[in-house]
């Protein structure tokens, strides 16, 4: 409010070449965005100081810049510092040749008192209003200030004595400024003792009479608020919350208080029906000092109190006990976090009790009544949203293996002969086999965090920091357990391909449909080339897990499925074969693989839809992000994305203590980081712009798995060159029966020939030394087995974690869809654009608001949603905290509120001093049994080390710059 009455008086004089403003009171706070908007916007350099040498330095600077063509100075150098000089503080600004300069209009004094004779239209405020310790006051509370005005007005048209001035400051203060000028109501005793009573204590000095009477008044209410006439304020309300705390749990609360902190026990007498009535309206009218008074109750539990409270009261710890403890607690999120890390140690475990299990996902994840007004789900915490993220994974974990595990037992006693494409296809999709892997990365990257207990392990009773390290090593356990199963269903499923690809090859079976049938086999049957729009999504890299977390929830939110697919990749697994072959419209042994794929687009539109124009080569909107190409042919679009197939490349494999190897970089990572930004951005721009009736079709050219660390040995002579051989496959002049491979190598690989996958028999390469070009010649291909890898010859043995190539379950099921694009209002949610700042400076909280409403058909029933927002690249920048918000017929607004972090910054924004952003806000919501996502962004920048806004950095330096050192005075 007092930025934009700035503003006003700087709009006004905006042609001024100087404009000085007297900030002596500090009111336009150092980080705020609104004076350096407008200085940028005018063309104006801002010079922040509060020291003469801070000044003359930046002053210096500006005047040296080309770039400067009119000033604004902040002089905020307090008045008491000006009117009276010392030798032990810094000298003011002093700037006599500037004000020479500078007209008298041009000079502006922010006056608190200015600012409140205006905003009223009472000329009668006192000059008290400027006097720096009401000024603190009158700025924390300036609505309400201007409220309590009001409310004198009302009682006393023209009367404004001193007395009324601290009156209105103290009770706006207090937060009821409604009361000022009545008797108090129970509900402002509430807000006075328990929320207003840092104020309260500073008024005893600013207006003592004033605050004397508000004593005279808490003297005659009932516990506990007639104690904080008298007692010290932090101790009452630190006995209030943690009663409230313990009365959840426990009949004998009382001396539980006294025993975990003697000093409170005359604070005990408390009813525990005022303390059930009172701590919801508490929060209910200050849920944030609500918020900051339990973090310091939480704060000063010690390790033994909470040894007391969870371990030898609560005993959270025993017989699933952990379920009842975390339904009870509706305000602590200490405690809470606490249990859930026994529940979800308790889950891990051999033998969990189910039904406190069964209870705790009721009380975690039900959509129950009366859950969304708890305060407890209001008061976010990094920890808890960890905790509970983790175990929700880990139940999901336990309720696919369990389902695995039965698979895997079916599998070990099938013939090969009996052995199905649906029956993988099923176990990998439906039961949600796919996912495992990731979901495994994302948990174990939670339990490895920062953020993982709610304060540090030494601060806890020991019994916490044993469930972690359980936690972390059951974790590593489960993943080793399920990584085996996994190998076993793969070496399974290469039997399969072994004994049914090539007949997958020879003619279209109805069992699969291969990435080369993709256009004849899924485009064909459900597309109208002449009279319908058309578009097709080619994903590179894009597994299933990726598929079903993160871009089938967008897609199904806009589309109804017309079909889904069986579909696999070619053998080999690589770009340049089957994504190829989609655009080629059949096998590599029928095109030149070294074409591009416009050229291959327009062969196979005229040969299946007799499509006789080009194929043009369209530049992608924006940045393109992700995008690699887009082709247009006549009717429909497609579009090339790389979701993770160079992101996952060249992900080294690190060696752990124990002996153990795992990936360098989490897989959870580069999905939510990195693959959900492009789907999120790029992917969902795209969706956004598609009209209703629309045909969408998806596909990917292959998955990726992980790569075997057991080598297998490839000769040169085997080879036309050494770059044939591929960790994953190897081409090769001769069979392996006529080179005399060892029996290892054909014990552990599986052999092809090039007709039978309907590869090219041959292809050119180029002498390095002669530059002359000679022909390789193919007869067979090999894959490796499940853990096994090829080597090539005289080469460093060392695999990425990941590539694709080979035959595994992970690399060859692919997503092959035709969609319809749904009118908009055949969604449940409609999310509007994001509004929000596009420029801030470092250190200013920013606030994005998104509009969000039910559409029409859904209106009569309220929706969970939980709110996520990612602006951050680096994986140790802190994460915004997630929140579950409940949206009504009437609708809501998703608003996310922080300081984005520079810290965040690259070494070249810091170059640069801009940092840019996107942020990104997502909503999952449920919709009948499946997830649905939806996703909106905004680009926002901020100044780091601005060439238009010269500042001092850190702020802190013009407190100590200027000073006469000590052995000159």
């Amino acid at each position: 409010m007092l930025s934009s009455w700035v503003i006003e008086k700087l709009e006004a004089l905006r042609d001024e070449q100087i404009l000085l403003v007297q900030d002596s009171l500090r009111l336009l706070p150092e980080a705020d965005g609104t004076v350096h908007r407008f200085a940028n916007e005018k063309g104006f350099t801002v010079i922040i100081a509060s020291t003469n040498l801070v000044f003359r330095e930046l002053f210096e600077k500006a005047n040296a810049s080309k770039e400067t063509k009119k000033l604004l100075i902040i002089d905020r150098a307090p008045a008491r510092r000006r009117a009276q000089a010392s030798l032990t503080k810094a000298p003011p600004p002093f700037y006599p040749d500037i004000l020479a300069r500078t007209a008298d209009t041009a000079r502006i004094d922010i006056s608190l008192r200015q600012f409140l004779i205006e905003k009223t239209g009472d000329p009668n405020w006192p000059q008290e209003a400027n006097d720096p310790r009401f000024a603190r006051l009158i700025m924390g509370s300036i609505d309400a200030v201007l409220k309590a005005h009001a409310s004198l007005r009302v009682a006393h048209p023209t009367r404004f004595t001193d007395h009324d001035f601290k009156t209105i400051v103290a009770y706006s203060a207090l937060g009821v400024p409604e009361t000022a000028f009545k008797r108090p109501e129970a509900r402002s005793y509430w807000r006075i003792a328990l929320i207003g009573y840092p104020a309260l204590e500073e008024l005893d000095s600013l207006a003592p009479e004033v605050a004397r009477s508000i004593r005279d008044e808490l003297r005659s209410a009932s516990a506990p608020f007639c104690w904080f006439a008298d007692s010290p304020p932090e101790m009452i309300v630190r006995a209030f919350y943690l009663s409230t705390i313990l009365s959840q749990h426990v009949a004998h609360w009382r001396l539980l208080l006294t025993s975990i902190d003697p000093d409170l026990k005359a604070f005990s007498e408390m009813d525990t029906s005022l303390i059930g009535e009172a701590a919801p309206e508490l929060v209910s009218i200050d849920p944030l000092r609500a918020h900051h008074d339990l973090q310091d109750v939480e704060s000063s539990l010690s390790k033994d109190a909470l040894n007391l409270i969870l371990l030898d009261q609560l005993k959270v710890t025993a017989n699933g006990r952990f379920a009842e403890v975390i339904e009870n607690e509706h305000y602590s999120v200490l405690i809470r976090s606490l249990a859930l890390l026994v529940g979800l140690d308790s889950l891990l475990s051999d033998a969990p009790p189910l039904e406190s299990h069964k209870k705790l996902e009721q009380v975690l994840f039900a959509e129950t009544d009366g859950k969304k007004d708890l305060f407890i789900e209001q008061r976010r915490s990094p920890a808890w949203e960890n905790l509970k993220a983790a175990y929700r994974l880990v139940r999901s974990i336990r309720d696919i293996r369990d389902a695995l595990d039965v698979a895997a037992k079916n599998l070990s006693v099938k013939p090969t002969s009996e052995l199905t494409f649906e029956w993988f296809r099923t176990l990998w999709n439906d039961r949600r086999v796919n996912r495992l892997e990731f979901y495994l990365s994302a948990v174990e990257r939670l339990v490895l965090s920062m953020d993982f207990l709610p304060r540090p392990a030494n601060e806890l009773p020991p019994a916490f920091p044993a469930a972690q390290a359980r936690i972390r090593e059951r974790l590593s356990k489960l993943r080793d357990e399920i990584q085996r199963t996994l190998s076993a269903l793969n070496v399974r499923f290469q039997e399969l391909v072994a004994a049914r690809y090539t007949s997958w090859v020879a003619s279209d079976s109805s069992e699969v449909r291969l990435t080369s049938q993709f256009l004849r086999r899924c485009v064909k049957p459900n597309w109208d080339p002449q009279s319908e729009k058309a578009v097709v999504f080619v994903f590179d890299g894009m597994r299933y897990d990726i598929w079903d977390e993160l871009v089938r929830p967008i897609f199904e939110d806009r589309m109804e499925i017309i079909a889904d697919y069986p579909a696999t990749s070619l053998l080999p697994s690589e770009t340049h074969i089957s994504r190829k072959a989609i655009f080629a419209g059949t096998f590599p042994d029928s095109f030149d693989t070294r074409r591009g794929e416009d050229g291959l687009l327009k062969e196979a539109m005229q040969r299946e839809f007799g499509y006789a124009g080009d194929v043009e080569v369209v530049t992608p909107d924006g940045m393109g992000t992700g995008e690699t190409v887009r082709y247009r042919a006549g009717n429909i679009d497609f579009y090339i994305f790389e979701l993770c197939d160079k992101e996952l490349h060249k992900i080294p494999v690190k060696s752990l203590p124990d002996g153990r190897c795992v990936p360098g970089r989490p897989l959870a990572f580069i999905y939510q980081q990195h693959i959900k930004d492009i789907i999120d951005t790029e992917v969902m721009a795209i969706i956004r712009g598609l009209t209703p009736n629309t045909k969408v079709f998806v596909v990917a050219d292959h998955g990726f798995g992980a790569i075997g660390r057991e080598r297998i040995r490839v000769d040169l002579p085997w080879l036309n060159e050494p770059n044939d051989c591929l960790y994953l496959n190897a081409w090769l002049r001769q069979s392996l029966a006529s080179v005399g491979a060892p029996r290892k190598v054909r014990d552990n690989v599986l052999e092809f020939s090039v007709s039978d996958l309907r590869m090219p028999h041959s292809g050119e390469a180029v002498d390095r030394s002669t530059k002359q070009t000679w022909q390789k010649n193919f007869e067979s291909i090999i894959f490796p087995k499940t853990g096994y890898a090829l080597a090539r010859p005289h080469a460093n043995f060392n695999p990425d974690a990941y590539s694709h190539g080979g035959i595994s379950i992970q690399e060859m099921l692919v997503p092959m869809l035709a969609m319809r694009v749904k009118t908009p209002e055949e969604g449940l949610v409609v999310l509007g654009s994001i509004a929000g700042p596009a420029e801030l400076i470092e250190g200013e909280e920013a606030e994005f608001r998104m509009p969000i409403r039910l559409s029409e058909s859904y209106k009569l029933r309220e929706l969970r949603i939980e709110a996520q927002a990612v602006y951050q690249t680096k994986e140790t920048t802190p994460a915004i905290s997630p929140f579950i918000q409940y949206i009504s017929s009437s609708g809501g607004e998703i608003v996310f509120r922080f300081v984005p972090d520079a810290a965040d910054a690259s070494d070249e924004e810091r170059k640069t001093g801009i940092m840019e952003r996107t942020l990104r806000i997502s909503i999952t919501y449920r919709e009948g049994q499946r997830m649905v996502r939806k996703a909106r962004s905004i680009k926002f920048s901020m100044r780091l080390n601005s060439e238009k806004i010269v500042r001092r950095v850190p702020a802190h330096l013009g407190k100590i710059l200027g000073l006469t050192p000590r052995s000159m005075k």
